[in-house]
């Protein structure tokens, strides 16, 4: 019993301490999308039925696509936080570990 609530303890402290990472960098990616797209973009953009990202590479055009329009203001990690964002907040597709390695929480 002591060694399964050990490792119990283990486990639970591991997962903690990855969640502050996962979140601020989606606080990062939440920060930069309100700033610079909620102006255009409420959440029925990407709740319609209709809506054009149908995998995270999708996701992650889209974001590049507007930030150059826009002038192209976004490093490419900035890019990658407003995509990991937008991912967890309304389309949950599958990450690959390259892009989502803090939401392994």
């Amino acid at each position: 019993m002591p060694v399964r609530s050990l490792m119990l303890m283990l486990a639970i402290s591991a997962a903690l301490g990855a969640v502050p990472a996962a979140a601020a960098d989606t606080s990062q990616g939440r920060a930069l999308y309100e700033s610079r797209c909620d102006a255009c973009h409420d959440k029925s953009v990407h709740h319609r039925s209709a809506r054009k990202a149908r995998n995270i590479g999708e996701i992650r055009h889209w974001v590049a696509r507007w930030n150059s329009e826009l002038g192209g203001a976004w490093k490419d990690d900035e890019i990658d936080a407003v995509t990991r964002y937008l991912n967890q907040r309304f389309y949950k597709f599958p990450c690959p570990a390259r892009l989502c390695a803090d939401e392994k929480a």
